[in-house]
This record gives structure tokens, sequence and C-alpha cells, in this order.
């Protein structure tokens, strides 16, 4: 059952199929050589009927053949795959750069740093109580304690610190 040269080669060219494809194709649905002459119009539809698109798109993704022009949930599964397995080396790779830093571990530091600055500032009763004896004065007893609360201040906001806290405590 030969089909002339020039028809399949024309169906491969219509339908986006190689020309193997095409043979297979009008061999399963029992279209004979001059139905494919006669009506080109079914022998295209036919094609595209038959030929398993999957397959195609899938040799067409390989290299392996010419493939179609029209999409598959195989082929689309197959490119969202790849682009989600690069995006996963990207982000191992800024990791491993130093570029990334784990979620939980800056989680942990910054409660850690909230229970300094708590810490911190409920110890200024502590800290300024001696001074504050015997003075009755509310306006002596505010400077007081708002010098003590910006000395308190300034440590939490040293940036040296802070930045030596965060290395030895989420970066290393």
């Amino acid at each position: 059952m030969s089909r002339p040269r020039g028809t399949i080669r024309t169906v491969a060219d219509e339908t986006g199929l190689d020309q193997a494809t095409v043979r297979r194709a009008l061999a399963a649905s029992n279209m004979t050589e001059q139905e494919c002459e006669a009506d080109f119009a079914k022998a295209v539809e036919t094609v595209r009927a038959v030929a398993d698109s999957d397959k195609v798109l899938g040799h067409n993704a390989s290299g392996r053949g010419e493939g179609g022009g029209n999409s598959s949930a195989y082929a689309d599964a197959r490119a969202q795959t790849e682009l989600y397995r690069a995006e996963k080396f990207r982000l191992q790779n800024e990791k491993l750069a130093g570029r990334l830093i784990d979620r939980q571990d800056v989680t942990d530091t910054g409660i850690r740093i909230l229970a300094d600055v708590r810490t911190a500032f409920l110890s200024l009763g502590l800290r300024i109580a001696d001074r504050l004896i015997g003075k009755t004065d509310a306006r002596e007893i505010a400077r007081a304690i708002e010098a003590e609360a910006r000395i308190v201040l300034g440590e939490l906001a040293n940036d040296e610190k802070f930045f030596e806290a965060l290395d030895i405590e989420a970066l290393t």
C-alpha cells in the first residue's frame, strides 16, 4: 500500500508532523492511496485525528522528530517541570553563595532581637533606681529615665553589634 511520496510530504507539511508519523496515521485509518490523493483535506484531518500529539511533541522536544506546532498537557507539564528544576538549582546556588538565608534562621534571630529589646527595657528600673532615690521633682525623674532609655536604645541600635550578632546566629 504505497502512497505517492509527494502526497505524504504535502500532508506532513500541512500538519507539521514528520512523514513517518503521517504514514502511520494514514495506515491506521485504512485510507487508501486513491482516497488520500482524491480528498487531501480529509487526509489532513485524518492524520491530525489519529496522530498521538503527546508522542509527536515528546519527540520534537527531544529533537527526534519534527513534532507538531500544537501544545499538549504532556509537553506543558514537562516544560513546567524543567522551569521548577531550573529555579531549584538557582536557589541552591544563591544559598551556597551566601545571598539567601534560611527563613527559620531569620525568624529565630528576629525573636532573639525582640527578646533583647524587651529585657533591656525591663531592666531600666533597676538601672536607674539608685539615681532616683530621694528625688521628688517629676522633670528630673523624667530626664533620668529618658537618659537611661536613650543609652539602652543606643546600644540596641548599634549596627556593628547587630550585624555581628546576625552573622554569628543566622549566617553560620
